[in-house]
């Protein structure tokens, strides 16, 4: 059962339904059994979510014993403390201010990230097909449209900037435009000249009409890690059994809607009946939701396969490191970031039968 309100109608193979404005509910195999877990994103809802929110709908968070319930936050600055807090048990965040807190003169945030989860930037910065800006270096003078100023890829970007000479406030200025429809007015009115916002964000405008360019990037920003899971060190260190089956069950949801796209996106249209367009046909609206999901998973599923999912390379910190320090976030390159991280979850964390997974899901209509 899941316990939301105003429950639609089942879809097959376990495809749960229900509305939710900001969270889910979803009940263990018995409610006075099931754990309570929360967890938190540091964005508006979105497609970029459906794969995670696929181990809802086939019951893996159910079967892990767990009674889970997501949130949204304007911005990972706002979600943050909530972790720290314990408020929230586990939370989807990228690294930076993980990697901020660690150099002198900062109190070092008593978290941890236990699971990669994007493995590629999924950050763009767009122009306007049309634009005379050609490259970053073109920005210069301009407003750079973001979902908004809490944000996490905005310490990379403004090292990105920094790099080539540009410096925030004084060289250009970020304005914050939300996403989707208002993002799309942004731009095209003029009142940005380019936008900075998640891959899938930048899909769903072009879906809209407007045609976009992407600018140039580093390679090396190109290939930063991004979002992952977090938690408080003292449920990493207490709850190793709890880390290990949320994760599990959330990295079996990815493989499933890798599976079935369409599916996927269905089951994330039933929990959240509101995020469906109201506009075009259901053809039409899906073959569009399909395509936005995909960028998403191209950046979440590692080369090795589904077995190595979750993995974080030490390399992989050290060049994130770099890139704020050389961007001028960080006082200094020398941060010890084996802190930051453990892989001490991942084999635990892949020990299930994606195979079978990946049949159950293509039964799915």
């Amino acid at each position: 059962m899941i316990g939301i309100a105003n429950p639609k109608r089942r879809v097959r193979r376990g495809i749960l339904a229900g509305a939710a404005a900001v969270a889910l509910s979803v009940a263990g195999a018995a409610a006075n059994a099931a754990e309570k877990v929360t967890f938190a994103y540091g964005t508006n809802i979105s497609l970029s979510n459906a794969p995670t929110l696929m181990a809802v709908g086939m019951g893996y968070f159910k079967e892990a014993g767990l009674d889970v319930q997501a949130t949204f936050f304007q911005g990972a600055a706002v979600m943050l403390p909530q972790v720290t807090q314990k408020h929230i048990t586990f939370g989807w965040i990228t690294p930076d201010p993980l990697v901020i807190s660690r150099q002198p003169g900062r109190d070092p945030l008593p978290v941890k990230m236990f699971y990669n989860g994007i493995y590629l930037s999924p950050f763009d910065v767009v122009v306007t097909k049309n634009s005379p800006v050609q490259s970053l270096a073109d920005l210069k003078g301009k407003k750079i449209g973001v979902g908004a100023m809490s944000w996490g890829n905005l310490a990379v970007t403004k090292a990105m900037m920094k790099k080539i000479g540009l410096e925030l406030q004084r060289d250009y200025e970020f304005v914050p435009v939300g996403v989707g429809a208002t993002a799309l007015r942004a731009i095209s009115d003029d009142k940005v000249q380019a936008l900075n916002l998640f891959d899938t964000f930048h899909v769903q405008i072009e879906q809209m009409g407007v045609e976009l360019r992407r600018l140039p990037m580093g390679q090396n920003y190109r290939e930063l890690f991004s979002s992952g899971w977090i938690a408080h060190e003292d449920t990493l260190r207490d709850r190793p059994e709890l880390v290990v089956a949320f994760a599990r069950a959330a990295a079996r949801g990815v493989v499933a809607c890798n599976a079935n796209p369409e599916a996927c996106v269905k089951n994330f249209w039933t929990l959240y009946p509101a995020t469906k367009p109201a506009e075009g046909t259901e053809e039409k609206k899906l073959a569009d939701a399909v395509q936005i999901l995909k960028v998403r998973l191209a950046t979440m599923l590692p080369e090795q396969g589904a077995g190595k999912m979750g993995y974080y390379t030490e390399q992989s910190w050290k060049d994130y490191v770099e890139v704020l320090h050389e961007g001028g976030q960080l006082s200094t390159g020398n941060v010890d970031v084996k802190p930051l991280y453990t892989n001490q979850f991942v084999k635990d964390i892949n020990d299930f039968d994606a195979a079978a997974v990946v049949a159950a899901a293509k039964q799915l209509k």
